[in-house]
């Protein structure tokens, strides 16, 4: 009888755990965030929800992202220029970002760069693509493109640390069924989702929960 419970409550606790999903929302409205940029974003946005069933993310691509006819060995999403403003992410709890570093709660723009050529980071992520994370406060117009230097400095004030706030871009596992959220062979959470570009639909993967292990 007492077995017979327990594999009740087992399969019990496996049915109440929730996949990952992503539910599609609104426009982002928030007035800390500047009107040029909210300007510039789709007028839906997506929200990653856990497997616990709270919400992990909220993300607002650009309705068109920037791209140039550009290649980058060890990229794979160089056509966006490095400091392209991307879109801007919601966190309504503290997260982490790919290196470890805590992130608060709040709204930050996402510009792309490129996992900078150093012996500080040799082996830290398999793919070169990131986006890192910028204070909306001092991030108001999506028209410019910001060098890597000046996208690294407004990063670092987003983690409140030497080093700047980085989310690692990577390919999807399937094209086909998009947007989702899948886990990978490292535990990490990814986005999968289309983006719109100049030269048409980019299918990108975000990782919004995961740390490197290098």
């Amino acid at each position: 009888m007492l077995r017979s419970l327990a594999v009740v409550a087992a399969i019990a606790v496996v049915a109440s755990a929730a996949a990952l999903k992503v539910d599609t929302i609104g426009a982002l409205t928030e007035s800390s965030v500047a009107e040029p940029v909210r300007s510039a974003l789709d007028a839906k946005g997506l929200k990653v929800i856990g497997e616990t069933g709270k919400a992990i993310c909220e993300v607002w691509f650009r309705k068109e992202v920037p791209t140039a006819k550009r290649e980058v060995p060890g990229a794979m999403f160089a056509q966006i220029p490095e400091g392209t403003l991307v879109g801007v992410i919601h966190f309504a709890e503290a997260a982490q970002d790919f290196r470890g570093q805590k992130i608060k709660e709040g709204f930050y723009t996402m510009r792309y760069a490129l996992i900078l050529e150093d012996g500080n980071h040799q082996g830290v992520s398999a793919t070169k693509d990131f986006v890192l994370l910028c204070p909306v406060s001092q991030d108001k117009d999506p028209t410019v493109t910001m060098t890597p230097e000046q996208t690294i400095k407004l990063s670092r004030t987003a983690a409140g640390s030497a080093h700047p706030s980085p989310w690692s871009m990577v390919p999807v596992s399937d094209s086909k069924t998009l947007p989702k959220a899948i886990k990978n062979e490292q535990e990490h959470v990814i986005l999968e989702l289309n983006v719109n570009t100049k030269s048409g639909p980019m299918a990108i993967g975000l990782i919004v929960v995961g740390k490197t292990e290098g």
